[in-house]
């Protein structure tokens, strides 16, 4: 390897000189690179990349199979229980908009296996017994963690009508 020594800086001259010359380099190359905690739209590199969503949107996402199995379970007998005349409906579109629901507490739009179409509401002797029920799974299958809350509230936002399909 090959020592170079500038004759008027020195060795010392020489090495001062090659770190101020790096360290130049080396913050013009990361004033360049824009950090993922920055603000959106500040650099080209992070702006592409999507957001994860929100504590409460993911713990919904995450548990939203959960959901809408204990869902099913508890439908099965919740008709007649209430006493509605049609107890033998079938929970199929009722879960179908229960999923819809939950969809759009968590900022999706209509679930993709419903081709793109809200599912009809149930009837509304029903409604009340649905949305009770969803809520009531939704409280059971959550943890209790601080995101529980948001996810429950936008559940009732969902359900209250602010966000609902169909």
């Amino acid at each position: 390897m090959r020592r170079v020594i500038s004759p008027e800086l020195g060795p010392e001259g020489t090495f001062e000189f090659a770190a101020r010359t790096f360290a130049v380099a080396l913050h013009e190359g990361l004033s360049r690179v824009t950090p993922p905690w920055a603000a959106p739209g500040q650099g080209a590199a992070w702006s592409s990349r999507p957001r994860p969503p929100a504590a409460h949107i993911a713990l919904l996402r995450a548990h939203r199979e959960e959901i809408l199995t204990d869902l099913a379970d508890a439908l099965a007998a919740a008709p007649a229980t209430a006493g509605h005349a049609d107890a033998r409906q079938p929970s199929g579109p009722l879960v179908d908009w229960a999923r819809a629901v939950l969809a759009a507490a968590d900022g999706h739009g209509t679930p993709s296996h419903l081709g793109g179409k809200a599912p009809l509401p149930p009837a509304p002797q029903l409604e009340l017994t649905v949305a009770t029920l969803l809520l009531e799974c939704t409280v059971r299958r959550l943890p209790d963690v601080p995101a529980r809350e948001l996810a429950l509230r936008a559940l009732g936002r969902a359900l209250r009508g602010d966000h609902v399909p169909g």
